[in-house]
Parts: C-alpha cells; sequence; structure tokens
C-alpha cells in the first residue's frame, strides 16, 4: 500500500466520522423522544463539569436526564420518573423483560401496565400488512437485482415498449426476458434490417431505431453515464422500499408481541407496601 492509498483511506474514515456522530444523535432522539440529552451535553459542553446553582431547576433536570436515560436503555416511553420506577418495580415483581414492554409499542399502556386490547388490529389489517411486507420484499430484490446487472432500460417513443439494452445488445423487458426470444445484437443489426427479424422480439421498426443506437459512435460512453445515473435512483429506491418493509414488519411484530403479552393475564396492580416507596 503507497502513501496516497493510506492518504485516500484516512480522507475515507475522518469523512464517516460526522456521519457516526449524526447517526448517534439521530439514535438518542428516537430512542428518547426528546432532544434533552443533547442539549444536556450541549450545556456541559458550554459549562464545562458547573452545576446548575438554583436547586429546584437542578432537580429537574437530574429528573429529566435519568428519565431519558431510562428510555434510551429500556425503550419504553414512559412519562415521567416516577412512572418509569412503577414500571421497573411492577417488572421485577412479576419477572416481565422491559424489553418485551417496549416491542409492544403503543399497544402497551405504561401508566395502567397493561396491554390496550381494544386497539388490537384485526385480521383485515394483519393480513393487509403481510401483503404490503411481500410487496416491499419483491421490490428489493428487483431493485437489488437491477443494480447488479449492467443493462439499462429505455422505452421506445413510437411504440413505448421498455427494452434493456447494453453495449453491444438489446432485449425487450416484456415477455419477460427467460421466455422471450434471444437479444438483438449489434452484429447482427445489418441483417436484421434487411428483413430478417425471427430471432428477436422487436418489430422491424423497432429494430431500426435500436440498431442506430448500437451502433452510434458515442453510445458506450451514454450508456455508462446513463447505468451510473440510474443505478444512484435504484439504490434510493431500494432503501426507500427496504425502509417500508421493515415498517411493516415491524408493525406486524408489534401487534404479535402484544398479543402475546396480552394472553399471559399478567395483573396490572402493585403492592400497596412498593407504591409508597415513590
Amino acid at each position: 500500500m503507497d502513501f496516497a492509498s493510506i492518504t485516500q483511506f484516512g480522507g475515507a474514515i475522518a469523512a464517516l466520522i460526522p456521519l457516526a456522530l449524526l447517526l448517534g444523535f439521530v439514535t438518542v432522539v428516537w430512542r428518547t423522544v426528546s432532544f434533552h440529552s443533547l442539549l444536556r451535553r450541549a450545556w456541559l459542553l458550554v459549562h464545562g463539569n458547573q452545576e446548575i446553582s438554583d436547586p429546584t431547576i437542578r432537580a429537574y433536570v437530574d429528573e429529566q436526564t435519568n428519565l431519558m436515560s431510562f428510555r434510551m436503555f429500556s425503550g419504553v416511553r414512559a412519562a415521567t420518573l416516577v412512572e418509569a420506577k412503577q414500571l421497573i418495580r411492577w417488572a421485577e415483581i412479576n419477572r416481565v423483560d422491559l424489553r418485551k414492554v417496549a416491542a409492544c409499542g403503543d399497544y402497551f399502556d405504561i401508566e395502567l401496565r397493561q396491554v390496550r386490547k381494544h386497539q388490537l388490529p384485526g385480521r383485515s389489517y394483519l393480513a393487509l400488512m403481510k401483503i404490503s411486507s411481500s410487496f416491499f420484499l419483491v421490490g428489493v430484490l428487483v431493485c437489488v437485482w437491477l443494480l447488479l446487472i449492467p443493462q439499462v432500460p429505455f422505452t421506445l417513443k413510437e411504440t413505448q415498449r421498455t427494452f434493456i439494452a447494453t453495449e453491444t445488445s438489446a432485449q425487450p423487458l416484456w415477455p419477460p426476458l427467460f421466455l422471450s426470444r434471444q437479444p438483438l445484437r449489434k452484429n447482427d443489426c445489418k441483417q436484421l434490417v434487411a428483413g430478417d427479424v425471427s430471432r428477436a422480439s422487436f418489430t422491424e421498426d423497432e429494430v431500426t431505431v435500436v440498431c442506430k443506437l448500437l451502433l452510434a459512435e458515442g453510445w458506450s460512453g451514454y450508456l455508462k453515464a446513463e447505468l451510473k445515473e440510474q443505478r444512484w435512483y435504484r439504490l434510493a429506491f431500494a432503501l426507500f422500499l427496504t425502509m417500508l418493509f421493515f415498517q411493516s414488519v415491524g408493525a406486524l411484530r408489534r401487534v404479535k408481541i402484544a398479543k402475546e403479552f396480552s394472553a399471559l393475564n399478567i395483573s396490572p396492580a402493585i403492592p400497596q407496601d412498593n407504591l409508597n416507596l415513590f
């Protein structure tokens, strides 16, 4: 590895540091549903370890910090610190994993410490989410396949027919590639234009247009530029579909865990002697 390669590697690492910090900030805000942790860090950055002089305000800030810590590490979005402590004690008494409570999402009432059974969706909603998640997964796989292949899709203006092309060949997108006939190759253009189109899935007029593209002087450079641009679009669309897929799967998972949790019939009550501790 030469010096230039080391320099480039170091530059890439340095460029990733701000992205990692941003991802960390987004994770904290998403988990805690609050900017308190970031504001607290900003305060410490400006004022150092200097404590807040007013005891009431200091107690409030400390309480909020502890509450955000509970949200961050448990994933449960308790409204107050007292509510968080009661939930912790209830979980200890009933041997409940708080991560399971967090996995229920909005289907679990933190204040009442029980599943909101009336909010659980029915079969039609679950069926719709299953179909949607399957659709999104297929879309992701198609986008990944399009990212890996060197072909670029084009549409003919006259016939509105879509075909995929490489530097040396072209083939209609429909019928499917595994059912269509042999692709139209650059070396075959003269023969096919003359009238022999039996091996291709294009019409004679389409062959004329496609062959002009394949034989054009700047076709190779144009194709590479289009391929690069379209891959960025495909990548963005693949990431978007991936996000939708995980959202739909997450929704199904929350319903499943909430129903399993509800079936346990755990009492939401906390013994009176424990309530006096809060």
